[in-house]
């Protein structure tokens, strides 16, 4: 694999970074009109940010009735905003991501109401940012649609350039609080990055080994695992900002997108609110088709869900010393049981057995925040948070087959930023361990004929016990280094310069804890006495079989031994990124340099956007960009082999054998691994921003070419000696080309009519993604012939069957009558059919045989989601509310997808389903 030999001293950049405001010379001060007396406050503030290139959302009530004074041309940002607003009592601030909010500033510190969400008059919409780069939604807009499970997924189902899974949410698993996956601008779901307060909680251990479906989770070496390593809660989240293209060069590990959360911060006074929400299958509507009814009642399985209770319960407190620190403590919980039979087919024990029960998931996330800052241009913060996750599952059938797999874990961000003069140094010291792991109440299964000592399953095989313990980790320590020049002239142009270092240790680990015997293949025998005299009482019964026969033992033994594979290595970042205006021209191109040192990669990322202000008045803008990204690797890569190697097989062919006597097989490995390279993606971009009559117009092309992504293929004649004969290896053979089209249009400011404000964003998205697989983890190999419509053609030539809606519109709206305390909003959504195919069974046709596949042509879907809202003002500053989201309010019954013709296979989406929230603040 080519490899980056060259080391590259990071000290240069420093040292021309630093030297940079020697050489640059200053445009002198004066004062001349940047903008009128007669400029509206809030469009100056917007006019001004979009100059400067920085992001800026703040409420429109706040600067309403209010003009712009006149300021001197040539103030940095921060001087800048601090002139505009001058003597109104309103100050801006900068948020972490190095967007700007404006707020107003506090008097003196006595308790004042937490609104929730918040009354006042915004639009509760995203926000685009420069460069046609992606959209902002603040604490606002993120309680204001519909939460369903609180998931960021959720949040983002406006967003048109993202795409869902359409079986990863489906009127089969509605009990499920797991986030949802979600694909950016085409790529695979688990190639998009996640940030909480600038810590990574991407799960890297094997991100497509899901816990979708029961092979995933009853599995005896794979743990399920899942892209988003912990579960955010959206009522944690100050914003969440999502960059689908054109992104910074401050970011890279991704060939989808960057969504970067960031928590809460206290505000001055003394606040609090808790919060308790429920969704139950007895107000839902499950939808399902005639071939499909018995699968629900008899269900025995997490795949078909007939019942559940949802509930999350949430409680904040926050607040400012009288030396400003800020404090803001949240912990919430999600539970949800999930009530299904224990054996298959409706059937019941006819033994020592019960015949139901109840699954459970559970996320707890517990939050806390710190920030201070002095005068002197000093800000210090610090967020801990905890989310563990544990969904409980059985195996049906058995007994003792309880196991949890654990999920989530703790991250940490200690944040340190000083301003002096025109610069600006961020500090950031991140940690995370995110693990996918399983906890079993046994360490064997044994799988028993029926007898009358093993008879708890009607079936013919009395199975208990479960797969044992596997810890999984992906723990991460960096430490990340930003400075930021303020704007300076050469000549006629401005920069705004931007140099950043990082540094990141990993670490990667699977560990089976304790041996673990799986006993299968039982024997007749009338005897458990062994050679040496010895009864066995474990694998060995002389209890009457249902089939008559006198007793039975166990000839095969799988013993899966304890033994744990580490994987470890640095990750070095460094970027450099000039924002630069020309008139009505910026340009800010990037240079990205990534180093890995478990992967022994060297990856060099340049990036470039560009905008025209065709008038200079920010209504008319064009833009531009051309950028590659980088992609992760995974840590499942390395560790499959070793855990492979992990099992051993006993047999033998008679009671008296003890198992030391058995004949042993160490297992060999089933996949390999060959020198691979990080994926990459190239993307260029046009797009248009337009304000007109009180609203923003966008329209925005990506055009993506995504080579050497990873991929399985079959090994032909491996070395039998290290490897099984069915034996797959990863590849850098996958590739996929996209073009993806995106426009929106959105309210301004909110439309007051008759005494109510209203707002509304119309999106949608025109997607073609050719792909030569889903996942890396495909199951089927991709080199195989199969007949499609009667084509002979290899699996990979099919069209990807994932996240691949050819396209979709979305509308939402927002109504609020303040004199009721009522708000209402509606998202309504229409998905583009799709063309899809099922399998039927293989043929033989000249002399070829080959599975046959069958086109299938999957009609469109449309659903409308609502929220209402009351709010009761109570004495001494407190409220308390009532909320009511209704998603699919016509309980549409909208096929997803299907895996073979059979009616019994079709997914559909969720029906009517409700979740009523009640809360109290102070």
């Amino acid at each position: 694999m080519p490899v980056i030999r060259t080391r590259f001293r990071l000290s240069l950049l420093a040292v021309a970074l630093v030297a940079s405001p020697a050489f640059a010379q200053t445009a002198p001060v004066t004062e001349t009109t940047v903008l009128r007396g007669s400029t509206p406050l809030g469009a100056a503030l917007g006019t001004f940010a979009a100059r400067h290139g920085v992001a800026l959302s703040f409420d429109p009530a706040l600067t309403q009735g209010r003009l712009a004074p006149l300021i001197a041309d040539g103030l940095g940002v921060e001087a800048g905003f601090a002139a505009l607003l001058q003597g109104t009592g309103l100050r801006a601030e900068r948020r972490d991501d190095g967007s700007y909010t404006v707020h107003q500033v506090a008097g003196p510190r006595v308790t004042a109401p937490l609104r929730v969400g918040t009354s006042a008059p915004g639009t509760y919409l995203p926000q685009p940012l420069p460069y046609g780069q992606g959209m902002t939604l603040d604490a606002d807009a993120l309680q204001a649609r519909v939460k369903g499970n609180g998931d960021i997924a959720t949040a983002l189902r406006s967003n048109p350039a993202v795409q869902f899974n359409d079986t990863g949410r489906s009127s089969r698993n509605m009990g499920e609080i797991r986030p949802d996956d979600f694909s950016i601008n085409g790529a695979p779901y688990y190639q998009n990055l996640f940030l909480l307060d600038g810590a990574t909680i991407n799960n890297d251990i094997d991100p497509a080994v899901n816990a979708d479906s029961p092979g995933n989770v009853n599995n005896a070496v794979d743990v399920p695992s899942a892209s988003q390593g912990i579960a955010v809660d959206v009522d944690l989240l100050e914003s969440l900002t999502v960059y689908d293209a054109n992104v910074p060069a401050s970011y890279g590990g991704f060939t989808g997108g960057v969504v970067d959360a960031r928590s809460r911060k206290a505000r001055d006074a003394l606040h609090g609110k808790v919060w308790m929400r429920m969704a139950r299958s007895a107000w839902d509507q499950i939808i399902a088709n005639d071939a499909q009814q018995d699968s629900y009642e008899e269900s025995a399985t997490f795949a078909y869900q007939p019942q559940y209770d949802k509930y999350r319960v949430g409680a904040r407190l926050e607040g400012r010393t009288s030396f400003g620190l800020g404090i803001i403590g949240t912990v919430t919980r999600s539970h949800s049981d999930i009530p299904l039979r224990a054996y298959s087919g409706g059937r019941d024990s006819t033994g020592d057995d019960v015949n139901q029960k109840t699954q459970t998931r559970q996320n707890t996330s517990a939050s806390i925040a710190l920030d201070w800052k002095n005068d002197d241009g000093l800000e210090l913060a610090a967020n801990v948070s905890y989310a563990p996750t544990d969904d409980r599952y059985y195996i049906m059938n058995g007994r003792d087959s309880w196991f949890d797999i654990r999920s989530g874990g703790p991250t940490a961000s200690l944040r340190a930023s000083w301003s002096h003069g025109p610069w600006t140094l961020r500090s950031t010291l991140n940690y995370s361990d995110v693990e996918s792991s399983r906890r079993s109440d046994l360490d064997y299964m044994r799988n028993w004929a029926s007898s009358d000592a093993f008879n708890w399953s009607p079936t013919g095989i009395s199975s208990e016990g479960s797969y044992g313990n596997i810890d999984q980790r992906d723990r991460r320590i960096g430490y990340r280094m930003v400075v930021d020049r303020e704007i300076f002239s050469i000549g006629t142009t401005e920069h705004r310069v931007q140099l950043g270092l990082g540094v990141q240790r990993r670490d990667g680990s699977y560990e089976r804890l304790n041996d673990h015997s799986v006993y299968l293949s039982t024997g007749v025998t009338s005897s458990c006495t062994l050679a040496d005299g010895t009864v066995d009482t474990f694998s060995c019964s002389l209890s009457p079989l249902r089939s008559g026969a006198a007793g039975q033992y166990f000839t095969q033994q799988q013993r899966y031994h304890a033994g744990r594979f580490e994987v470890s290595g640095e990750e070095y970042e460094a970027w450099l990124q000039d924002d630069i205006r020309v008139g009505n021209w910026s340009l800010r191109p990037g240079l990205r340099l990534d180093r890995n040192t478990i992967w022994s990669q060297t990856t060099l990322s340049p990036r470039l956007a560009a905008a025209w202000d065709v008038r200079g008045d920010q209504r008319t803008v064009l833009n531009a960009g051309i950028n590659r990204y980088y992609g992760r690797s995974f840590y499942s890569y390395l560790l499959r082999d070793g855990r492979d190697r992990l099992r051993e097989t006993l047999v033998r062919r008679s009671a008296r054998t003890s198992w030391d006597d058995a004949t042993r097989t160490w297992n060999v490995a089933t996949n390999r691994l060959r020198d691979i390279d990080s994926p990459y993606t190239d993307e260029w971009t046009l797009g248009i921003d337009q304000r007109a009559a009180g609203l923003v117009f966008n329209l925005k092309y990506v055009n993506r070419a995504t080579r050497k992504d990873i991929l399985r293929r079959k090994v032909d004649d491996p070395d039998r000696a290290l490897y099984n004969l069915n034996t797959y290896e990863f590849t850098n053979g996958g590739r996929s080309d996209a073009d993806i089209w995106t426009a929106s249009v959105a309210s301004q400011q909110p439309w007051e009519l008759m005494g109510t404000r209203n707002s509304v964003q119309l999106s949608a998205d025109r997607t073609d993604v050719k792909r030569n697989y889903n996942s890396y983890e495909d199951a089927l190999d991709m080199f195989e012939l199969v007949r499609l419509d009667g084509t002979l053609m290899y699996r990979h030539e099919l069209p990807a069957s994932q996240f691949l809606r050819p396209w979709s519109a979305r509308l939402s709206t927002r109504t609020e009558i303040p004199a009721l305390g009522l708000s209402w909003t509606n998202f309504f959504r229409y998905r583009a059919g799709f063309e899809g195919f099922t399998t039927g069974p293989a043929q033989t046709i000249d002399g070829v045989t080959a599975p046959t596949l069958t086109s299938r042509t999957f009609s469109g879907t449309w659903s409308w989601d609502a929220t209402l809202e009351y709010r009761l003002a109570l004495p001494q500053q407190q409220e308390a509310y009532a909320r009511v989201e209704v998603q699919n309010v016509l309980n549409r019954a909208n096929v997803g997808t299907a895996a073979t013709a059979a009616a019994g296979s079709i997914f559909y989406e969720p029906g009517r389903s409700f979740w009523l929230e009640l809360g109290y603040s102070f």
